[in-house]
């Protein structure tokens, strides 16, 4: 039995039209929520220091270039772990008591900026001092 594919699309176009919904956009994926990355504007790709940009991938956070030197975003959980345990282990009290909105700002106070290389823990931190 042969089934019509243009008998779909013109139902299919009616049903738009009779519902009102022609021309209507399809959902724009979300957008990133800048106070949930605690290192935005400060992590940098290793290879050419391009800012990598919060996006959210799959339902998960992640860090992503623009640049091209990397294929493959960074897990954002990974990375802020790895940079609060950076902090946390010489000096556990500028972050013991900080709020997760807070670490965002400590951050900035104390770094200049976070490279990352292929992956997450191949990370250097350029430090305010």
């Amino acid at each position: 039995m042969a089934m019509d594919v243009r008998s779909d699309v013109v139902r299919d176009s009616v049903r738009g039209v009779a519902s009102g919904r022609v021309g209507e956009r399809p959902a724009q994926p979300e957008p990133p929520v800048s106070g949930a990355f605690t290192l935005e504007g400060l992590l940098r790709c290793r290879g050419c220091g391009t800012s990598l940009q919060p996006v959210r991938m799959l339902g998960q956070r992640a860090y992503r270039g623009p640049c091209g030197c990397r294929l493959t975003a960074v897990d954002a959980e990974d990375i802020e772990k790895l940079v609060l345990e950076a902090v946390a282990t010489p000096a556990p009290g500028l972050v013991a008591d900080a709020a997760p909105e807070e670490l965002g700002g400590i951050f900035r106070r104390l770094f200049v900026a976070v490279r990352v290389g292929g992956c997450a823990q191949d990370l250097s931190i350029v430090w305010r001092l």
